[in-house]
C-alpha cells in the first residue's frame, strides 16, 4: 500500500519538507507547553481559592465566636420590651382569650393527698428512746459516733445526733449491719476497713478504723391526726380535713399556673429570629453557663467529689467550639422565642408593668440594689414581672372544661 502523503508537504523537496516538519513539531510542542502551564496555573488558582475560602471561613468563625456578656438589660427598652424589634414580624402566638384546659389535669387527686401525708409523716418522724426497741434494717436511727485510727481520732470521723438509715450503704464497710440488733442507749464499738481506693480521702484507703457509737433512739412514724397537724403543720391548717383541703386548693392553683405556662410554650413558634438580639442572648447564655459550671465545680470540691469536666464546653456536652456555638444558638433562639411571645401576648391583652408593680416585685423578692445594678430593671421586668402578669391574665380568662 502506498504511503499517504501530507498535503502540506506535497511538492516540497525532501530537505524543505523535513525542515517544515521540524518547525511544525516545535510549534506544537510550544503550544502543548503553554497549554500545560495554563492547566497548572488553573489548578494552583483553584487550590489557592479553596484554601483561601477555607481560611476565610475559619477567620469568620473566629471573628464571630460568642463572647460572654453580663449586660443583661442590653437591647431592652425601659419597659422590658426588645429594642428595635417588632415581635409580630417574627413570633406566632394564639388568641390569649381563647385558652381552654381540662379540669381533670388540674385537680390534686386523693391519691396525691395520701402521698403528701405519708411524706409529712416521714418528715416529722419522732425519736423513740424506748430501750426495748431493737434496731433493724430500714430503720432511721439517731447516733453519736467517734472514729479512731490506731487510737487517734481522725478528721471527719465524728458526729452527734446523726440520722442514719440502716441498710442505705451510706457508711463504709459493714458499719450499718453491725448496728442491727442494738437498742436505744447501747454503746458499741464498730470495727471497719476503709475501701481501697477511697476517693473521699485517699489517705484513708485500706486502713482499719474503730467507731465508738452511742445508739440514741429509733425514729418512728406518728399518726396523722389533728394533734399532728396542729404540732407540725399549723401554718396551713388546724385539722386533718383542713389540711387536705389546703393541699387540694394550693396544688390546683400550682397545677393551673404550670398548665398555662406549658400551654404558652407549646403554642408559640417563629420561622425567623432577630439576628442581633439572638447574638446578644448567646452572650448572656455563655455567662449563665460559666456561672453554672463554676458553681458546680465548687460544690463538688466542697464535698470532696471529683468534677469530671475540664471546661464549660465539655460540661455542656460540646466536643469543640463549633458544637458549643450550636448549643448556644439553640438556647438563644429558645429564649428569644419565649421573650417575644410574652411581649406579644402582653400587647394583645393590654398588659403593662407599672412602677408600683416593679416596687412590689422588689419587695416580695428582696431585690437588693446590687442585684438591680447587676441585672437592670428592664431585664427583671422582661424575665419575671411581665410573664407572671401574662400568666395571671390567662388564669383569669381561661376556660376550664
Amino acid at each position: 500500500m502506498a504511503e499517504k502523503k501530507n498535503s502540506k508537504y506535497e511538492g516540497m523537496s525532501a530537505s524543505k519538507a523535513k525542515r517544515e516538519r521540524i518547525k511544525d513539531e516545535r510549534a506544537k510542542a510550544k503550544r502543548d507547553e503553554i497549554k500545560g502551564i495554563a492547566i497548572a496555573v488553573a489548578v494552583v488558582v483553584a487550590i489557592v481559592a479553596f484554601f483561601g475560602a477555607f481560611y476565610a471561613r475559619q477567620w469568620y468563625k473566629e471573628q464571630n465566636r460568642t463572647v460572654a456578656s453580663t449586660d443583661y438589660s442590653a437591647m431592652l427598652n425601659e419597659d422590658g420590651t426588645i429594642e428595635g424589634v417588632n415581635v409580630t414580624d417574627y413570633v406566632k402566638t394564639f388568641d390569649i382569650d381563647g385558652v381552654t384546659l381540662k379540669k381533670a389535669d388540674l385537680e390534686f387527686t386523693d391519691a396525691e393527698v395520701e402521698e403528701d401525708i405519708q411524706a409529712q409523716l416521714e418528715n416529722f418522724k419522732e425519736l423513740n428512746t424506748d430501750k426495748t426497741l431493737e434496731v433493724k434494717s430500714g430503720d432511721d436511727v439517731s447516733i453519736d459516733y467517734v472514729g479512731t485510727m490506731d487510737g487517734v481520732e481522725f478528721d471527719g470521723g465524728s458526729a452527734e445526733d446523726y440520722t442514719l438509715t440502716i441498710g442505705s450503704g451510706s457508711f463504709i464497710d459493714d458499719f450499718e449491719d453491725q448496728l442491727i440488733g442494738t437498742h436505744p442507749g447501747d454503746q458499741v464499738t464498730i470495727d471497719v476497713t476503709f475501701p481501697d481506693p477511697y476517693e473521699n480521702n485517699p489517705d484513708y484507703a485500706g486502713k482499719d478504723a474503730s467507731f465508738a457509737v452511742t445508739v440514741k433512739g429509733i425514729y418512728e412514724l406518728g399518726e396523722f391526726n389533728d394533734a399532728f397537724v396542729q404540732k407540725n403543720l399549723s401554718d396551713h391548717a388546724q385539722t386533718v380535713d383542713e389540711y387536705k383541703q389546703y393541699l387540694k386548693d394550693t396544688n390546683y392553683e400550682s397545677n393551673l399556673t404550670n398548665a398555662i405556662s406549658e400551654y404558652i410554650t407549646n403554642n408559640i413558634s417563629a420561622d425567623k429570629y432577630p439576628k442581633d438580639y439572638v447574638k446578644h442572648l448567646k452572650s448572656l447564655q455563655m455567662t449563665i453557663d460559666e456561672e453554672e459550671y463554676n458553681y458546680m465545680a465548687q460544690m463538688y470540691a466542697a464535698y470532696g467529689m471529683s468534677f469530671d469536666y475540664s471546661s464549660v464546653m465539655q460540661y455542656k456536652g460540646a466536643a469543640n467550639a463549633d458544637e458549643y456555638e450550636t448549643i448556644l444558638q439553640e438556647a438563644a433562639e429558645k429564649a428569644c422565642l419565649n421573650n417575644m411571645a410574652y411581649q406579644d401576648l402582653a400587647a394583645k391583652a393590654g398588659i403593662t408593668v407599672s412602677d408600683e408593680d416593679f416596687e412590689t416585685f422588689k419587695t416580695e423578692n428582696e431585690i437588693t440594689d446590687e442585684m438591680l445594678e447587676q441585672y437592670g430593671k428592664a431585664y427583671l421586668i422582661q424575665q419575671y414581672i411581665l410573664p407572671e402578669k401574662v400568666q395571671e391574665y390567662v388564669k383569669e380568662h381561661v376556660t376550664i372544661e
